[in-house]
């Protein structure tokens, strides 16, 4: 397969309120301690600036040693309800140089804000359901991550 003939959407409400939610993605300090399917790997943020057109560069340490890593261009921001970006994971990852996008919608819901996750350009439907379990598992560590803050 070539490319997923519809993008790959991923919802998770979040018990927190929406500024609140928002406020994780706009510093690399905060992104990289939830920015992560597995709380065992460390986020590193080589380059962040959370405004359009700014670029990103995360690193990603895995336990077994290795380090992918994902780059892209913040394409649109409306604060506290939209991000998009690029998003192409760098050698030697096997995605690498693909081109695809990431958007995060967040939406007032009754619970907190549903985040809305959707991910376009994804190769294969293999590499889809690595990256669904990958951002189901991120949201949940978001949701921790909220949840520990508004607890201090």
């Amino acid at each position: 397969m070539t490319g997923t003939p519809v993008p790959l959407i991923v919802r998770r409400t979040i018990r927190a309120p929406r500024a609140k939610v928002f406020s994780a993605f706009r510093d690399a300090d905060t992104l990289t301690q939830w920015f992560t399917p597995d709380p065992g790997i460390t986020v590193e943020a080589l380059e962040f600036v959370f405004e359009q057109n700014g670029r990103f560069h995360l690193r990603y340490l895995m336990p077994d040693g290795r380090t992918p890593r994902v780059a892209g261009v913040f394409q649109d921001i409306e604060p506290s309800r939209f991000i998009k970006m690029t998003w192409e994971w760098q050698a030697p990852d096997p995605l690498e140089n693909i081109p695809m996008s990431v958007s995060f919608r967040l939406l007032d819901v009754a619970d907190g804000t549903e985040v809305v996750v959707i991910h376009e350009g994804i190769p294969s439907d293999q590499a889809c359901t690595i990256h669904a379990e990958g951002w189901e598992a991120t949201l949940r560590i978001l949701q921790t991550f909220l949840a520990r803050e508004t607890r201090s």
